[in-house]
């Protein structure tokens, strides 16, 4: 494989970690939205697309492998160290589309409990009330159906919770419950959670607003070696050839990924609001 080519490829892949996920802002927490209808998933669901994921890479791995060494040692040192940048940049831009996904989920169970608060506030049934918050948060659906038929509502709403975002929904199955069973007011209890969790979110927000600047700075830090590489050759020099074809070229390769992905990890793992 040309060198040069390879270069180029790894600087491709370096502008392609700097592009931010696709993603929806939110600049009113109380502003009406279209709600998206995704089913709910707990966390067996994320374990099993981890899982999946997984196994592709690790097939990806063992095809790169038995394609390289039939080509030479080279190309199997230059194909592990894109792949690893390429799974690199791949969990990173999940990760981002999970936080996402649990923001856009917190944001609708806001707005359902303003709804669930303001319908039972009117005098309408809970369970009623429940159908038209699903409305607005399809997590709620289960719910709303078990409310129907008699079920067991803050047992529903417990499995719900477990989904990633949706972790206020044991507050809500909570205050379902003391409902049913001392008859105290659903409606002003709804009302009140409310207004905590919008204030939570709007704490939430305001932190990860300003961490991300330690985000951007890390990726930025990580694929400065990719950019370096390049410029060697823009010098007259041949540092790939050095990594991929020589024995502490090889140990300077694995540790410079080794470390630029553990130092990225290890930014995320701090920015990341528990």
């Amino acid at each position: 494989m040309n060198a040069r080519f390879l270069a180029a490829l790894m600087v491709l892949v370096a502008v392609l970690a700097l592009i931010p996920p696709r993603g929806r802002g939110l600049h009113r927490l109380a502003a009406a939205s279209t709600p998206t209808r995704r089913p709910s998933r707990g966390a067996a669901a994320f374990a099993g697309s981890a899982k999946r994921r997984l196994q592709v890479v690790a097939a990806a791995i063992i095809i790169a492998l038995a394609i390289g060494l039939s080509l030479g040692l080279q190309l199997v040192v230059s194909a592990l160290a894109v792949g690893a940048i390429v799974a690199v940049i791949t969990t990173q831009r999940s990760a981002a589309r999970h936080r996402a996904l649990a923001t856009q989920r917190r944001t609708q169970i806001i707005e359902a409990c303003d709804v669930l608060s303001a319908d039972l506030t009117a005098g309408r049934p809970p369970a009623e009330a429940l159908e038209g918050a699903a409305t607005i948060c399809p997590d709620l659906t289960p719910a709303a159906t078990a409310a129907r038929l008699g079920g067991d509502v803050p047992a529903v709403l417990d499995l719900a919770a477990e989904s990633p975002g949706a972790e206020s929904l044991k507050s809500l199955s909570a205050a379902w419950q003391v409902a049913e069973e001392s008859g105290a007011s659903l409606a002003a209890t709804t009302e009140r959670l409310s207004t905590t969790l919008r204030s939570d979110e709007a704490i939430r927000r305001q932190i990860t607003t300003n961490l991300a600047g330690a985000r951007t700075t890390a990726r930025l830090l990580a694929i400065l070696p990719l950019f370096g590489t390049a410029l060697g050759y823009t010098l007259g020099a041949d540092p790939l050839t050095f990594l991929t074809t020589t024995p502490p070229g090889y140990l300077c390769l694995t540790l410079g990924l080794a470390l630029a992905t553990t130092g990225l990890h290890w930014t995320n793992h701090l920015a990341t609001l528990r």
